[in-house]
């Protein structure tokens, strides 16, 4: 006789949630499925014609390709090579697996959770908060702060955040009794751990050396007091932690095509480190606040932050220090890069410091299950992120996705394609919308900026795409670089040819009696 099925009771509260949580992601699916030209940047579609070297080589290290800053190994871009491999078409490849990478931080992110939240309505409340705070607080059309940073487009730390949240979720687990679905997602940990070994030290300093400090300061309180060394926990800590060491060793053994565009990690001088201090907290703060208006989300963020710290006690759960241990691995995690920041010459950008956006959503759940004036609170200012988010994101974005097959892109790359060009040349995030609009028929390549027209961008690209027939490639000029470039291939003996003109957007296009990117390349 079967057992009666456990009845799951699901509060009103989680299924309104749920509601808003299935919009959220109706909404991504359909901005990364509008294929939008204009919501693309030159790193974008870079990923994208990655994701086509891959799948025609068969490689993750394609033959030929210069990678910037980063390999990719479990990054989006890898996901999208295989789906190209199904339906023929890059860009749409590349939207889908940003959607399933999408799926796989909503998993992962309620997976982490569930140690330190029982209630699925609080765990629920936790990934509504982090989505609403990156469209509030972020720009999903233009900038690598918003949506695109883990939900649109390319997901650029998607794998990163999933990564985090599976290796914090079986820190949080690290003393339980093993079970098959605790094993398959160590595994899956320490899987993920080295491959971001190998794509860069980012995951090293994010979520590695919090573990190895968290789990180092527990150990040491044990041996104070005497207890036995929990082996079980520090085999789990070591294996997911060693294995990134293993990846970034990996990676530096073999012969890969980088040419990486980080400044000097150079030691300030003392004299310097107070304003490097400012430049940090500016840093840390733009992730949030790319909108003058919306400084007053950053100071709430930090008074939410030392009031949840300072009032941390246990949480009656399966685990009661695992609030603790969240807030503290997350915020080691930001801590770590704002040291990075302050005290070496490093370029920290703002997305650097990304884990800073699921701590802050965190802390709205401790509000909401500690006090009951804290629900109220809570889920008014939840409410108003979300209609927020949905005034500054979703309306204009989704009424530029509604006009995308107008855009002028599509109307360039008709016109390129009708006169037979199969390449265009500009500066950095200029030409890149008329290669998506193409579907693939057009490749671009890229020049850095006005001062460097016709000096070929050597990373994130395959260097072939600059050694075209010159009558097969055409020069995307604007009105900031149609002079300098006109002299400068006077210059070098190179006559130039209108080929069309669009003065009202202050585009030119020009062919070359011969490939200027080719004449000034040089190797990495």
């Amino acid at each position: 006789m079967i057992g009666k099925l456990k009845k799951v009771k699901i509060s009103p509260v989680a299924i309104i949630l749920s509601g808003v949580l299935l919009v959220y992601f109706i909404y991504m699916c359909y901005l990364n499925l509008s294929l939008t030209p204009s919501f693309y940047c030159t790193d974008m579609y870079s990923d994208i014609l990655y994701s086509v070297r891959v799948w025609e080589t068969k490689s993750i290290f394609p033959d030929g390709w210069v990678f910037g800053n980063q390999l990719y190994v479990i990054a989006t871009p890898v996901l999208a090579a295989l789906i190209y491999g199904i339906i023929g078409h890059p860009a749409r490849a590349m939207a889908i697996a940003t959607i399933i990478m999408a799926l796989g931080v909503f998993a992962s992110f309620l997976w982490m959770l569930r140690p330190v939240f029982e209630k699925i309505e609080e765990r629920l409340l936790g990934l509504l908060f982090f989505i609403a705070l990156v469209a509030y607080c972020g720009d999903a059309i233009y900038t690598v702060n918003g949506w695109q940073l883990f939900f649109t487009m390319c997901s650029y730390y998607a794998c990163y955040i999933i990564t985090a949240f599976i290796c914090f979720g079986c820190f949080l687990r690290r003393r339980e009794k093993p079970t098959r679905s605790r094993i398959v997602a160590f595994v899956f940990a320490v899987l993920f751990s080295f491959a971001c070994g190998m794509q860069s030290l980012r995951q090293t300093a994010v979520m590695v050396l919090p573990m190895l400090a968290v789990e180092g300061i527990m150990q040491l309180k044990s041996l104070i007091k005497q207890k036995k060394i929990e082996w079980q926990a520090l085999i789990v800590t070591a294996s997911m932690s060693l294995s990134n060491l293993l990846g970034l060793l990996v990676a530096r053994l073999l012969s890969i095509a980088k040419n990486e565009i980080f400044s000097s990690t150079e030691l300030l001088e003392k004299a310097e480190l107070p304003s490097s201090v400012n430049i940090s907290l500016t840093n840390m703060a733009n992730l949030l606040t790319d909108k003058d208006h919306r400084g007053l989300l950053f100071l709430m963020a930090v008074i939410i932050t030392v009031v949840s710290l300072l009032q941390a006690k246990r949480l009656k759960d399966k685990s009661p220090n695992a609030w603790g241990v969240l807030v503290s691995l997350f915020g080691i995690s930001v801590l770590g890069i704002f040291i990075l920041d302050v005290h070496t010459k490093m370029y920290v950008r703002s997305i650097y410091y990304f884990m800073l956006v699921p701590l802050i959503a965190l802390l709205p759940i401790y509000a909401y299950r500690r006090w009951r004036l804290g629900k109220a609170i809570t889920l008014v200012l939840l409410a108003m992120i979300v209609v927020g988010s949905y005034k500054i994101t979703i309306l204009p974005t989704s009424e530029i996705a509604s006009k995308s097959e107008t855009n002028l892109s599509y109307e360039i790359s008709d016109m390129l394609l009708e006169r037979g060009y199969t390449t265009v040349y500009s500066g950095w995030n200029q030409c890149e919308d008329i290669a998506i609009a193409s579907g693939g028929r057009i490749t671009a390549g890229f020049w850095d900026s006005s001062k460097d027209v016709f000096n070929p961008v050597m990373y994130l690209c395959d260097p072939s795409v600059y050694e075209v027939e010159s009558e097969k490639c055409v020069y995307y000029l604007r009105s900031d670089n149609r002079d300098i470039a006109l002299q400068r291939a006077e210059e070098q003996g190179v006559t130039m040819t209108l080929v069309a003109e669009y003065p009202t957007w202050g585009i030119w296009f020009y062919e070359a009696s011969e490939n200027l990117m080719q004449m000034n390349m040089k190797q990495p």
